[in-house]
């Protein structure tokens, strides 16, 4: 027979041996604490909770017989536990006869109820629970284990509509006393998510992982709990699983041991310690056979797991050096130390995203995993750029939680502001402005407009259908990020750090709103007279977090009138358009080349008189674009500040460049030699919605284009003649290829001689990398577009035997083609 498990998930032996995995048995000592509610008319009406909490843990297995009984009201029709509840004690304050939590989709077997004696603290009765589990492995028959003589548990069952499992006492808890809630269940294994178990291949060998991935509302699948992320507990978690196998949680491994079952079957017991004060959705659990490297920095032992293959050949190298040094600089900028002893970061096979659990980080295996022979710096910046924003939520989202999910910004909206800060502090080439610009505020300004437009943060009654999957969007981490970066510009980051540092003190190991941490930077910016607000912090925040789209700012510089509107690309488009709004803009700018004082627009528009200018001055808005708005101008500025970008292009230039109602400013595009640049300009020209690119005027575009991109283009073209491949230039790496793709595109002759120079040269000895991996997508589609059968049919063989994923360029290159019948063969 099987092994049976006390608790959470278990697969037969049969299944073990086919999986060549088991993870045997989940017990979870001390897992959660719960809440128990007087059961009274007037309280069913209100739906209001009295002050009972409970205990809750996974000890033993008989057999019950639950109910599910339909048409019941209750207080288990709200979709949330009531706010009354406590969490981390055991004592009952108050009579009642109900427990209610969260379960989906277990199958309990027995739920029991048994009182301890009053005088036992917490630690007391997690001694007792521990005791008991033992006694429950040691057992040889999984049966026999014995229950308290004082159950009174009348009824069991389960609400599904909201994921309750429902607790009927047949007699009322006694208010003082203290008691533990145990059941007996069993699970299933899912597919990419709760608990879920990945096959892959290492070294020739199929194999298997299990894993976890519980946000948002996935522990309830996993364990019974109160699975909100504001009901945070401790967590004493032992798993039984095959010898052969290593088992990773949350904390360090207290104690292994071995345990036989019935069958004579050797299992091994790890033990891990108590974790600290969590959230149910960052609990973790990993079982695998898996290789490691580690190093240990300021106490916390740092260990990369991956499949053996992988790190045994140097792919965990990177992360493992980046990841001590993100983790120091960290608690050096936030001034707040790591709790734990140690963290894992998994590389996991067929995971599709990452996920921050407290000690226990998962990754997809190919945005932490390095190749140490690749010469494709945008891999390494993504690295340090995905393990950065896991390392911050150690911070924001584990040592300090939202409240409720429809704050998730601060959770992520963090993270992902302080992903940039981390990948610039490793590589100094990853500008930090630079990179969020391209990868995320750009992006935001573009669609945040119209009907996909967001807010950063919802109101609770807003998410009827309480679709927290919804939650997980562009505007909840880009434009919450974006939002923060702001902000940490007009407080100042040395005031905004400050600020932050005592945010987390305060709120360490629980949870925080967004009025708690406005109303915590008031305090530091009241206690200073340096930077002045014209209102006060979550007035102004208030203005953005809330509110969809992005606002237009427009100046007249002939009156200084500044105005603000919501941006709509399609003026006729009414449904997302909110007139009534104000955002409360922080406005920075330059005049004449020279740094102003910040000005505040608080309403829809008003006078500066500094900022009417006179006939030979000019002014632009937004330095840095660190300020989530848009700019507009009136013409004789526009004309002024075409004129300046021809005589000097180091202005700040890549704020304006991208608005298509100014071509006159890409005159100056011949002397202009930064990417970053020239990609925000060729992105907006060549969009095709953009009315240049047309039949009618293409040659005339032609023209145009080709004499401003020919020197920017002869400058990346002699690099690559060098064989300048290996090059780390971030920025030139993740945006040459536009301009190689528009120069090829418009007939540059020497773009077009290339593509057919490097493609020959590789059909000669394809063994050679010798076409930059950054350019192969244009490489291919022109080479083969001039060539014919023999170039076709060289990147169908070659696509067909290779293993390498960058190979599907090769897809694209082959669609290039401009005979249609290679196509049909």
């Amino acid at each position: 027979m099987g092994l049976k498990t006390s608790s959470g998930f278990y697969l037969s032996r049969t299944s073990a041996a086919l999986l060549a995995l088991l993870l045997a048995v989940l017990l979870l000592a001390l897992i959660i604490v719960g809440a128990m509610y007087a059961r009274t008319k007037e309280q069913y009406e209100e739906k209001q909770p009295t002050n009972c909490i409970s205990n809750i843990s996974n000890i033993s297995s008989t057999s019950a017989t639950l109910e599910t009984p339909t048409g019941r009201s209750g207080i288990w029709d709200n979709p949330r536990l009531p706010h009354i509840l406590i969490n981390i004690t055991i004592k009952c304050i108050n009579n009642t006869d109900i427990v209610l939590l969260h379960s989906n989709g277990l199958n309990f077997s027995r739920v029991a109820r048994e009182t301890k004696p009053s005088t036992l603290d917490l630690d007391g009765i997690s001694s007792l629970q521990e005791n008991d589990t033992y006694r429950y492995l040691q057992s040889s028959n999984m049966t026999s284990h014995t229950h308290p003589e004082n159950v009174t548990i009348k009824n069991v069952w389960t609400s599904e509509f909201y994921n309750y499992v429902v607790i009927e006492m047949d007699e009322a808890l006694v208010a003082g006393n203290l008691y533990v809630i145990r059941f007996d269940y069993a699970g299933i294994m899912r597919e990419s998510s709760g608990l879920f178990i990945t096959h892959y291949t290492d070294f020739n060998t199929d194999k298997a992982v299990v894993a976890s991935l519980l946000e948002p509302t996935l522990a309830r699948t996993v364990y019974p709990c109160f699975d909100e992320p504001w009901l945070k507990a401790t967590f004493k978690i032992i798993i039984v699983h095959n010898s052969s196998y290593v088992a990773l949680s949350n904390m360090p491994a207290a104690d292994t041991s071995k345990r036989e079952d019935v069958d004579g079957y050797i299992w091994t017991v790890t033990t891990f310690k108590t974790t600290p004060k969590m959230s149910t959705y960052i609990t973790a659990f990993v079982v695998c056979d898996f290789d490691y490297i580690s190093t240990t920095v300021r106490g916390n032992e740092i260990r990369i797991w991956g499949r053996k293959e992988m790190v045994q050949k140097g792919f965990a190298d990177f992360a493992l050096n980046i990841t001590g040094q993100i983790f120091s600089f960290m608690e050096d900028l936030l001034n707040v130390s790591y709790p734990l002893q140690k963290t894992d970061l998994v590389a996991l096979p067929e995971l599709h995203v990452a996920m921050e659990n407290w000690g226990l980080i998962t990754f997809n295996e190919y945005s932490v995993l390095y190749d140490p022979m690749s010469k494709l710096s945008d891999s390494k910046m993504w690295t340090c750029l995905i393990v950065s924003h896991e390392i911050a939520h150690q911070w924001f989202g584990n040592l300090v939680t939202m409240k409720w999910w429809t704050d998730l910004w601060m959770n992520e909206g963090f993270a992902s502001y302080m992903e940039y800060i981390g990948a610039n502090f490793i590589d100094s080439k990853l500008k930090q402005n630079e990179v969020f610009t391209m990868h995320s505020l750009q992006r935001l300004l573009e669609t945040d407009v119209g009907f996909y437009s967001g807010g950063v943060s919802t109101k609770e009654e807003e998410n009827v259908n309480y679709d927290f999957n919804a939650l997980f969007n562009r505007y909840t981490y880009g434009k919450g990020a974006a939002i923060i970066r702001m902000m940490s510009y007009f407080l100042t980051e040395k005031l905004f750090f400050k600020g932050i540092s005592s945010y987390l003190k305060t709120f360490s190991f629980s949870n925080a709103d967004q009025d708690d941490l406005w109303d915590h930077l008031q305090m530091f910016i009241d206690a200073q007279d340096k930077v002045r607000l014209p209102g006060s912090l979550r007035q102004i925040m208030h203005s953005w977090i809330w509110q969809r789209g992005v606002p237009l700012l427009t100046l007249n510089t002939s009156t200084g009138e500044l105005t603000q509107e919501h941006f709509q690309t399609d003026k006729t488009d009414n449904t997302t358009r909110n007139d009534n709004h104000t955002w409360i803009v922080p406005v920075t700018w330059i005049k004449n080349g020279i740094e102003q004082k910040t000005l505040w627009l608080d309403s829809k528009a008003k006078i500066f008189p500094e900022m009417k200018i006179a006939a030979d001055e000019w002014v632009v808005l937004n330095i840095n674009t660190t300020g989530y708005y848009r700019t507009n101008y009136d013409q004789e500025n526009w004309k002024r500040v075409a004129q300046q970008l021809e005589s000097n292009p180091e202005v700040n230039r890549y704020d304006y460049i991208e608005y298509g109602t100014a071509f006159s400013l890409t005159k100056y595009l011949e002397k202009e030699n930064e990417l970053i640049v020239w990609y925000t300009a060729l992105k907006h020209l060549m969009s095709s919605e953009y009315p240049l690119v047309n039949y009618n005027n293409f040659s005339m575009l032609k023209k145009y284009i080709l004499k401003r991109i020919n020197p920017i283009y002869q400058r990346y073209a002699n690099m690559i003649r060098r064989n300048v491949k290996t090059s780390e230039d971030h920025f030139m790496q993740k945006h040459i290829e536009i301009v190689f793709r528009t120069a090829c595109l418009f007939g540059l002759q020497d773009c077009l001689q290339l593509a057919n120079k490097l493609y020959t040269m590789w059909m000669k000895n394809s063994s050679n990398d010798i076409i930059p991996q950054f350019i192969k997508n244009t490489i291919y589609c022109y080479a083969i577009a001039q060539g014919g059968d023999k170039e076709w049919d060289f990147a169908w063989k070659t696509f067909n035997k290779s293993e390498d994923k960058t190979e599907y360029f090769l897809l694209q290159g082959m669609s290039c083609t401009k005979e249609p019948r290679l196509l049909y063969q």
